[in-house]
């Protein structure tokens, strides 16, 4: 049994929660976070346990989005000063906090992250304290320095904010729904939380497709300092007091655990230890320990959070599509009590605390979710195409 678990049971008829989370990665920690910090009885549900997949090998960098602009570079630099502060507030053992050097790794790269610095509003400067272990190519490509940010301890963070809430090892396979309650094996909910990242969501959800993202990551122990966080070909920590590095995590749009072969650690490796060197140099590297999974995204690159629609409910034959522009999100037919919080890609540990929290306000008080973050937007897509 972890720490902080508590014994869940089954043979009490009256052990009803206020929420059933299914699925303890980021995502589903944060949400039973904010849940029970508003008085909520709430479990988390998962087949392997806390950060056992995606969350556990993601690189876990507090990072905005370096781009020109649009909704997705405003909501990540939002979401970054909100988690930042978060972590280093609530959980600052499982944080290290350092500045952020980032750099453009190509042309286009090098417009997107000049016109960043034009219109943002974080600190930064030009002055980098890490540029004696930066290779020729880093050095002479545009970067900038924020003054704030950070990397996360995956595991130990998602095992910190699940502690003390009840926890159960059970693969989901269906939902049932029934006088006001929605049934998980034994367990009984009034409410439910799709956290399930790339994994199957469970229920029917034909206007929602997830884009798989295999990512590795890897430990090294070097004696090489490093200051910052840098971010180039890919993400590289700054040291830890035991010398230890991370760097990872790849994005591989190709490989699927679920039908491809037995992924090549080695290979795997060394397109880190490649990447990696394009950028800095390290001394003595040691690899002490792999990290991999999937990732989930949207496929328009926003998070999704929300109560979810029931497709069978709405398409009736009264259903008109000529009518979803006058439609508002509570016109459609939603699965009762049923939410979701997914699709954030490579940005789940800076996306996820500002989210879950605005999950759960919704869900206790009701209060607005931004429209074009919830599942019905996908809906509205899928639909236009049924006509």
């Amino acid at each position: 049994m972890e720490n902080g678990e508590r014994v869940v049971d089954h043979n009490v008829s009256s052990n009803i929660y206020d929420v059933a989370i299914i699925g303890a990665g980021i995502n589903g920690c944060t949400s039973a976070y904010f849940l029970s910090q508003s008085n909520q009885n709430v479990i988390l549900i998962d087949q392997e346990g806390i950060a056992a997949g995606g969350s556990g090998a993601a690189g876990a960098f507090i990072s905005p989005k370096f781009t020109k602009g649009g909704r997705l570079k405003e909501l990540l630099e939002e979401a970054y000063l909100f988690s930042l502060d978060f972590y280093t507030h609530h959980f600052p053992e499982h944080i290290q906090t350092a500045k952020l050097l980032q750099i453009a790794n190509s042309a286009e790269n090098a417009d997107r992250l000049l016109a960043f610095e034009a219109s943002t509003r974080l600190k930064y400067s030009h002055h980098s304290e890490v540029e004696s272990i930066l290779t020729p190519e880093a050095k002479s490509a545009v970067s900038l320095v924020l003054e704030e940010g950070g990397v996360v301890d995956a595991q130990a963070m998602c095992a910190a904010l699940a502690s003390g809430i009840d926890r159960e090892c059970l693969e989901v396979k269906e939902l049932h729904y029934e006088e006001g309650l929605w049934q998980v094996g034994k367990i009984r909910a009034k409410q439910i939380i799709l956290a399930t990242g790339s994994y199957d969501v469970v229920v029917k959800m034909p206007y929602l497709e997830l884009r798989r993202v295999w990512g590795h990551r890897i430990d090294v122990k070097t004696d090489t300092k490093v200051a910052h966080s840098i971010h180039h070909h890919l993400s590289i920590s700054p040291s830890s007091a035991d010398g230890v590095v991370a760097i990872g995590a790849t994005h591989n749009l190709h490989y699927n655990p679920f039908e491809d072969e037995v992924y090549d650690i080695e290979v795997g490796r060394k397109e880190l230890l490649e990447k990696a060197a394009q950028s800095v140099t390290l001394e003595n590297v040691e690899v002490i320990k792999d990290y991999t999974g999937l990732r989930s995204g949207s496929n328009d690159y926003l998070p999704i959070v929300g109560p979810v629609v029931d497709v069978a409910l709405t398409m009736t034959d009264s259903f008109k599509v000529s009518k979803l522009k006058q439609m508002k999100d509570e016109d459609f037919s939603l699965f009762p009590n049923l939410y979701m919080i997914n699709g954030s890609g490579g940005y789940g540990f800076v996306l996820a605390p500002y989210l879950a929290k605005q999950l759960a306000a919704y869900m206790v008080t009701k209060k607005t979710l931004p429209n074009d973050l919830t599942p019905t937007r996908f809906f509205r897509r899928w639909a236009k195409r049924q006509e």
